[in-house]
C-alpha cells in the first residue's frame, strides 16, 4: 500500500438521478403507481424492475460494474420536487475487524428507515435529521422540522444502512429483518455475516426552511432502498482491496490519500 493512504475502510460511487416514479420494486413490485414518489438514481426503475433487469440496464452511477438501484422518497418545495445537488453512496465498515467484511450476496434487497414514521423531528432530536453542508445552519422552518442554512450551504441527508447479513436470505417480509447491526463492533448471532455498510449522501439544491415535505410525509419518513446488481468482479476486488486491507478508495481498487 502507498505511502499515504488514508487508512478508513471506504469506496464510493456517485449517482445521478435516472428517473421519478410512484414505484418501489421491492415493497410493492407489479404495482404500477401503488407507492408514494420515489427519486431513482442507478438504472431506470419501475414496479417491474427486477435484479436482472438491473444487470442489462445502463446506469447513471460512475463506479465501474455498479448497476444495482437506489432510491429515496421525492423532496418537494411548495408542492414541487426539488432539485438533485448530488447524491453519493459510500461503501464502509463499522465492525472492529473490516478484514471480515464480505461483498453482498447477489440480489440482495434491503430497506432503511420508515415511510410510515411520522413524527416530529425538532432540532436535536437525533432522529432522521436533515441538515446543512457547506454552511451553518442559522434557524428552522416554522414547524421546527427543517433546518434554514445559511448562504454557501445545502440540505443533506445522510442515512446509514445496517451492515451485518444473516448468511441466508437476500430479502425478508419487512425488508428488513434479513440484517441487523453489529455488536460491540462484531457481526454475531443472528447476522454473523460482515458486509459493506452503505451510507446515502443525498444533498439537494435547497437552503431548507418553510414548504418542505417528503412525498411519504414528515421527514422522519425519510428512508431509502437499495437492490444490489453489482458485477460481483467489481465488487469483490473493492472490499478486497479497500474495506478488507482499512484503506481508502474512490470509485475504483485504487487508493487514495487525504
Amino acid at each position: 500500500m502507498p505511502p499515504g493512504t488514508t487508512r478508513v475502510p471506504e469506496f464510493h460511487t456517485d449517482c445521478e438521478v435516472a428517473n421519478s416514479a410512484p414505484d418501489d420494486p421491492i415493497v410493492l413490485p407489479g404495482l404500477s403507481g401503488a407507492s408514494h414518489l420515489h427519486t431513482f438514481f442507478g438504472p431506470k426503475v419501475d414496479a417491474f424492475t427486477t435484479t436482472d433487469k438491473l444487470l442489462s440496464s445502463k446506469t447513471t452511477c460512475n463506479a465501474p460494474g455498479d448497476l444495482s438501484a437506489y432510491w429515496v422518497p421525492e423532496l418537494r418545495k411548495d408542492g414541487k420536487p426539488v432539485p438533485m445537488k448530488s447524491f453519493r453512496v459510500y461503501y464502509g465498515s463499522r465492525v472492529k475487524d473490516p478484514s471480515t467484511v464480505k461483498p453482498f450476496p447477489p440480489g440482495l434487497r434491503v430497506v432503511e428507515g420508515d415511510a410510515k414514521r411520522q413524527v416530529e423531528t425538532p432540532k436535536s432530536s437525533g432522529s432522521n435529521q436533515f441538515w446543512c453542508a457547506g454552511s451553518a445552519e442559522i434557524g428552522r422552518s416554522a414547524d421546527g422540522n427543517w433546518p434554514v442554512c445559511a448562504a454557501g450551504g445545502n440540505l443533506i441527508f445522510q442515512l446509514v444502512f445496517k451492515d451485518c447479513w444473516d448468511g441466508r436470505n437476500i430479502d425478508s417480509p419487512d425488508h428488513k429483518s434479513h440484517m441487523g447491526d453489529p455488536v460491540n463492533g462484531v457481526c454475531t448471532g443472528r447476522y454473523p455475516v460482515a458486509v459493506p455498510d452503505l451510507s446515502f449522501m443525498v444533498n439537494y439544491e435547497s437552503l431548507g426552511g418553510d414548504g418542505l415535505s417528503l412525498s411519504s410525509g414528515k421527514p422522519s419518513s425519510m428512508h431509502g432502498d437499495f437492490m444490489n446488481a453489482w458485477e460481483p468482479g467489481h465488487l469483490g476486488a473493492l472490499v478486497k482491496s479497500c474495506l478488507n486491507q482499512n484503506a481508502k478508495c474512490g470509485v475504483e481498487p485504487t487508493f487514495a490519500g487525504g
